[in-house]
Formats: C-alpha cells, structure tokens, sequence
C-alpha cells in the first residue's frame, strides 16, 4: 500500500510537450486551441495509463506552429501515485 509520505515526495518538474495539430486544430482560432489543448490535458490526467499529471500551461508558454502542425507547452508536472490493489 503507498504510504502518506510517498505521495508527497513524487518526481515532478517542468518538460515541453508536443501535441500534433490535425486539420480541424489547423483551422481553429486562439481560443479554441487553448480550449482544446486543456481538454487533452485534463483528458491525459483522467487516464490511468499515463504517467503524470499536467498543470495547464501559462499563456506564454503555448506555442502554436500551423506550418509545422504542432502545438507546444510548457507545462509542470508530477508524476502519479502508483496504484496498489489489494486482493481479497
């Protein structure tokens, strides 16, 4: 079983990620990539099999590159607690 203390004391700092823009994201504006850039990140935090759990970005750190099809940020994490299932 994790114990208190462990889940204070999780891995976590500051990476770049990159999420590939598709057609539709190609065509969006400001606002609506932002939008969808923190349903992906909440979506991320929700799945068990990803690792860590993403604060959203500061709106300096986005960077939208249309001819690369790509969104960049900057973003904190920390990594999850692992998760202990006991067997009856």
């Amino acid at each position: 079983m994790t114990q208190p203390d462990d889940y204070d004391h999780r891995e976590e700092g500051e990476s770049l990620f990159e999420w590939p823009l598709d057609s539709a994201g190609l065509r969006m504006g400001a606002g609506e990539l932002l939008d969808h850039l923190f349903e992906v990140i909440q979506h991320l935090n929700h799945t068990d099999a990803w690792p860590l759990t993403i604060l959203p970005p500061r709106w300096g750190d986005v960077v939208v590159d249309r001819e690369r099809r790509q969104i960049s940020a900057v973003c904190l994490w920390k990594r999850k607690p692992i998760k202990n299932h006991k067997e009856d």
